[in-house]
């Protein structure tokens, strides 16, 4: 019961900021003349955007650490049998 009054929480506040920012504002792009946008869909298209690239980074850096484990592993077993 407390999940679904959480969702239902959500949404509604989800709802209001949607119909609160409805309003269209002009995005000025590097080249061309500005665009009329609502501001609601620049904001989530921005949240989107970012969640993406810190997806992305995540999957990156631990990529990238879990290459740099493999790699002290084998110095380290280097170092041991060349004593």
């Amino acid at each position: 019961m407390l999940k679904v009054s959480f969702v239902i929480l959500l949404t509604v506040m989800a709802s209001t900021f949607a119909m609160d920012n409805m309003h269209h504002v002009d995005l000025g792009l590097v080249l061309g003349s500005p665009v009329s946008v609502r501001l609601f869909f620049l904001l989530l298209t921005s949240f989107l955007v970012g969640c993406l690239l810190a997806t992305l980074m995540n999957l990156y850096l631990g990529a990238k650490s879990e290459k740099q484990g493999e790699v002290a592993q084998k110095t380290e077993e280097e170092d041991f049998f060349s004593e």
